[in-house]
This record gives structure tokens, C-alpha cells and sequence, in this order.
């Protein structure tokens, strides 16, 4: 008899940045989001999703803005380049949607300065700038009760997101319904969020996700691979809740069910080291400061977790330390509630940061 774990049909994925066919929903923030958004007067225009790399930032905001374009009175335009000129990215995106094309072109608007090809014969109004094109295409859609939301992955703090922060405000005050949501590392929404001057963005909720459930991993596991509760628990526990080790540990299992071998996890573990290091731990590790990796490299080497252990081997203060214990706290890398005590909060990165300190 085949089995039903077919290599073809592996549920879980190692892409990025769209929602995989087996993946754990996060239905209380997703719905916070959705609601207030959905609200006649939103608390908020914009919303931040923060957390470091795989945390699943992309794939909630692709669930909302599915969720979002199923409702009538919503149109949503994704921004593929967050270093582009946003605001003629949006208008692109606009004009893209043919039921919007045809309003645009019966208000007689004229945006060829973007470059975009609308049949207007006799226009009434012709923009002169990104700026104005949306502002007349904004106007159109009000009209017509329809709300925008615009949504951006992997912000920085850049000129570009300045600009558009800028004319969001001045849409804001003119009564137009523009939303946003971006996703970012921590460190770019702060840094975002510190230029006071950028109104729209200042005030935007910032909601940093937290480990996945992993009652609903283990549900998951047990379900998909049909295996007991205790081996599914083991599973979920390696994941530590982080989404990118969930999708990894599942591709990585169900791959050795397909190939009929005995899918014991201490087997599995040099594989899953080795995914997690290519497609996420390469890149977080290259983003660490020099003194932020030896401090982890300190912290994945001593059990107890003791800053005082971790601050006496690193020979460093109390206030030098406490900049670098911060900084790793807003990577999402260490987990600092427990007073006195830093914890590493990804699967396995413990494993990995003690092999980095012996290659220096």
C-alpha cells in the first residue's frame, strides 16, 4: 500500500512571505486588526507587525489583506519595493484593478505623468505629481464609499517611507479613507516611530507577534503526521513556537515519513540545523553587531542564564552590558522578563551561536 506522506505533497514549505498550505494562525490578533480596521471611524490608520526574521510578520499581513479584499467597500494594494517611490507605486497599483480603471476614466482623470496608460479623452483633471494623482484618485473613491488599504513588507526607515508618511497625514486631514500596514524588524519600526515629525507613522499600533501557540502545533503535528500526542509534543517543543522552525520541522519530518524512515527527531536534528541556518540564522547572525554575537555566544554557553555569569566572562558592566542586552531583546533574540536571566528565544540558536564563537 503507498503511503499518504508523498514527498509532492509536503504541506509544510521553506519559502517565505505567503501563506503555506499548513501553517498555525494567529486568529486573535488577526481578528483585533481586522475589526478596528473594519470599525466606521478605525482606532488606527497604520499598524506595525514586528519581530525578527520567520516569526510569520509576511504571513499575517498576507491573511489580513485576504481577509480585507473579500469585503466590498475594501481595495487593497500591496507595495512589492519599499525603497521605491510609494505613493506612484500605489497609483500603479490602483490603476491596475480594472473596475477602478473604469471609475477613473469616467472622472475624466489624467495621470499619464506616472506613466500609466488611462484612455481619457477631454480630462478634468490632470495630476502633475504622484501626490496629486492619488489625491484625485482618493477623492473618486470616497465618493463612492470605498476604503484603501496599503500594505508593505520589510520597511526601513528610508526617504521614501518619509515621504509617504508625510502626504498619508495630509489624506488623513482631507477626510480620505487610506489605512496601512507594514511589517519590519523591530529595530526599523523604532527607528521609524523616533522621527516625531512623521505624524501617520507615530501614532501607528505597533503589535510584535509572540511565539505561535504550541498547543495548536502539537494539535497540527499530531493531525497531519497521524502520530501520538507525546511524539507530536516533543516535535512542538523543538519549534519553541518560532513559525519558521514550525515549517521547517515539518517539512523535515513529513519528508521522512515520504521516504518510509523513522522520523526520530535526534536524527532529524543536523538537517533542521542546517535549514534553519541557511534560510534564517545566516542572515539574523549577519545583522549582529560584533559585541551583540559575543554576547550571545557567552549567553549560549552558560546553562544557567545568569547575567552576572555572562557580564563576568565578557568582563563588561552593568550599564555596557545593559545597551547590548536591550538591543538583543528588541532582535527578538534573547527573552529578558525573568529578572537576572537572558534566554535565547529561538530553536537551536544556542547550537548554532557556540559554532559561530569557534569558527572566529
Amino acid at each position: 500500500m503507498q503511503s499518504k506522506f508523498l514527498s509532492k505533497d509536503n504541506p509544510f514549505t521553506l519559502q517565505f512571505s505567503f501563506i503555506p498550505p499548513q501553517y498555525i494562525t494567529r486568529k486573535a490578533l488577526t481578528e483585533e486588526i481586522v475589526n478596528d480596521l473594519d470599525r466606521q471611524v478605525p482606532a488606527f490608520r497604520c499598524h506595525f507587525l514586528t519581530g525578527v526574521r520567520g516569526s510569520g510578520k509576511s504571513v499575517l499581513m498576507a491573511e489580513i489583506s485576504k481577509t480585507m479584499e473579500k469585503k466590498k467597500d475594501w481595495i487593497v494594494v500591496d507595495i512589492p519595493d519599499p525603497t521605491d517611490n510609494i505613493i506612484e507605486a500605489l497609483a500603479r497599483g490602483l490603476c491596475r484593478k480594472p473596475e477602478l480603471r473604469l471609475l477613473f476614466t469616467e472622472a475624466k482623470l489624467d495621470v499619464s505623468i506616472l506613466g500609466i496608460n488611462l484612455s481619457v479623452e477631454k480630462a478634468e483633471y490632470v495630476a502633475s505629481n504622484g501626490f496629486d494623482a492619488i489625491d484625485m484618485m482618493l477623492k473618486v473613491l470616497k465618493k463612492m464609499n470605498k476604503k484603501v488599504l496599503v500594505t508593505i513588507d520589510e520597511v526601513t526607515y528610508n526617504s521614501e517611507i518619509g515621504s509617504f508618511s508625510h502626504s498619508l497625514s495630509s489624506y488623513a486631514r482631507a477626510g480620505y479613507e487610506i489605512y496601512v500596514i507594514m511589517t519590519g524588524l523591530k529595530e526599523n519600526i523604532k527607528a521609524i516611530k523616533n522621527d516625531k515629525s512623521l505624524t501617520f507613522l507615530y501614532r501607528a499600533k505597533e503589535h510584535e507577534l509572540e511565539p505561535l501557540n504550541i498547543t495548536s502545533i502539537i494539535g497540527t503535528y499530531s493531525k497531519v503526521f497521524e502520530i501520538s500526542r507525546e511524539s507530536a509534543e516533543e516535535l512542538a517543543w523543538l519549534t519553541k513556537g518560532y513559525s519558521f522552525a514550525f515549517q521547517v520541522i515539518g517539512y523535515i519530518y513529513w519528508d521522512a515519513l515520504s521516504q518510509k524512515k523513522k522520523a526520530k527527531i535526534d536524527d532529524l536534528l543536523p538537517e533542521v540545523d542546517q535549514y534553519l541556518a541557511e534560510f534564517s540564522y545566516d542572515k539574523i547572525w549577519a545583522e549582529l553587531a560584533p559585541m551583540e554575537k559575543k554576547v550571545v555566544i557567552e549567553l549560549a554557553s552558560t546553562e544557567s542564564g545568569k547575567v552576572s555569569e555572562v557580564r563576568e566572562k565578557l568582563k563588561m558592566d552593568s550599564g555596557k552590558f545593559g545597551v547590548y542586552r536591550e538591543r538583543l531583546i528588541d532582535k527578538g533574540i534573547v527573552d529578558g522578563r525573568e529578572y537576572g536571566i537572558l534566554k535565547l528565544k529561538l530553536p537551536r540558536f544556542g547550537e548554532y551561536a557556540r559554532i559561530q564563537g569557534l569558527m572566529q
